[in-house]
């Protein structure tokens, strides 16, 4: 399959200042100006914070902020969200010892003004009677999808691949301006990968080296992602080439969370906590074993910003493998605004061509 890693790498391939803000520990009052409530917060949390706080009251940033001008306090939405930022954080610490499990999305629901009245009809509670079969466990789980994508022994035999495919790259405020951009994907075992999007106007990239992810934004400078960072562990988590056979090895614990309905399919869930602690559900086809989902989340400030992997159009690459040749991704990146999309469409795959090992490197810029 398309492994993860190369979708959280599009994510730094935006702007290589998204990427070092993206990555910023230092407090939010040394980054940003105006910040009153929010101090001792990273500076790292506070876009994509922003983005959940967005899309929970269902407004536009204008709602507490004047455009071009954030740190003004013209508008008195922007006091009251601070009042509603201390509030909940109030509540968070004085009944879950500071744990984030009351967020701005708890009450409003979409919506600047939450309800506070039962909405009608009110729905029918009736007891459960039938007993629910027992699912499969993790190990078969992960088993039945090896099989599904071409067994093991397939997949071990393809050692590079290049894959050709069209994307649309989210530029703008938050990411917002969808451009569409030709992508060539190279990927080589045990771990290397290099992003290449050329878009109309710009080109831009980015890469893992076996050890370590970095970018070349459309200007040239050339940034590393720390890997101690979400976004660095992510994606050194998910280098392996052949990730489907190493799954259980990436997570601390696994388990399996019941059944659920992805895309016209019942699906097992399958939940593992990696060593980030950030859990992420991978959701397996009950029928054929193969993955349709993933979804994971990056803290933030004001809640938990989520973001979905879609995997779907599995097809052979003609080596005994199949790889899904169409990947959906809501938000577009996990750092960019909830409601965007990107959608990536494979044309063409070729495994067991000759790749350079010097291709993975991280290149010389500015």
């Amino acid at each position: 399959m398309i492994r993860f890693h190369s979708i959280i790498l599009a994510a730094s391939l935006l702007l290589a200042a998204a990427v070092a803000s993206a990555q910023d520990m230092r407090p939010a009052e040394q980054v940003y100006k105006n910040i009153k409530v929010m101090t001792g917060v990273p500076a790292s949390q506070i876009v994509e914070g922003m983005h959940v706080i967005k899309a929970a009251l269902g407004v536009t940033c204008e709602h507490c902020h004047i455009q071009g001008q954030m740190d003004r306090d013209d508008l008195p939405t922007k006091n009251k969200a601070r009042a509603m930022y201390l509030m909940m954080t109030e509540i968070n610490r004085a009944n879950f010892g500071g744990r984030q499990l009351v967020t701005c999305v708890t009450c409003h629901r979409g919506h600047a003004t939450p309800a506070n009245v039962p909405e009608l009809p009110s729905p029918v509670i009736t007891e459960e009677t039938e007993s629910r079969p027992q699912p499969p466990t993790v190990d078969q789980i992960l088993a039945k999808y090896i099989t599904a994508l071409g067994g093991e022994q397939a997949m071990r035999k393809v050692t590079t691949r290049v894959i050709v495919a069209t994307q649309e790259v989210p530029t703008g405020p938050g990411g917002t301006i969808p451009v569409p951009a030709k992508l060539e994907r190279s990927l080589k075992a045990p771990n290397l990968a290099v992003d290449v999007y050329a878009a109309e106007k710009f080109t831009i990239s980015s890469g893992f080296d076996g050890t370590a992810q970095w970018t070349r934004g459309q200007n040239g400078v050339v940034g590393a992602v720390a890997p101690d960072g979400i976004d660095g562990e992510r994606a050194g988590r998910a280098a392996a080439f052949y990730e489907p056979l190493t799954l259980k090895a990436q997570y601390q614990t696994m388990r399996v969370d019941g059944i659920e309905h992805v895309n016209g399919h019942d699906s097992y869930v399958v939940t593992g906590v990696p060593a980030a602690n950030t859990p992420e559900k991978l959701y397996f086809d009950t029928q054929t074993g193969l993955l349709l989902r993933k979804s994971t989340y990056i803290d933030a400030m004001s809640g938990r910003s989520p973001y979905q992997v879609d995997f779907d159009d599995y097809r052979n690459t003609g080596s005994g493998v199949k790889i899904p040749f169409v990947v959906r991704m809501v938000p577009a990146t996990p750092r960019t605004e909830l409601s965007t999309r990107a959608t990536l469409r494979i044309t063409s795959v070729k495994d067991n061509v000759p790749i350079e090992g010097a291709k993975f490197a991280k290149p010389t810029g500015q």
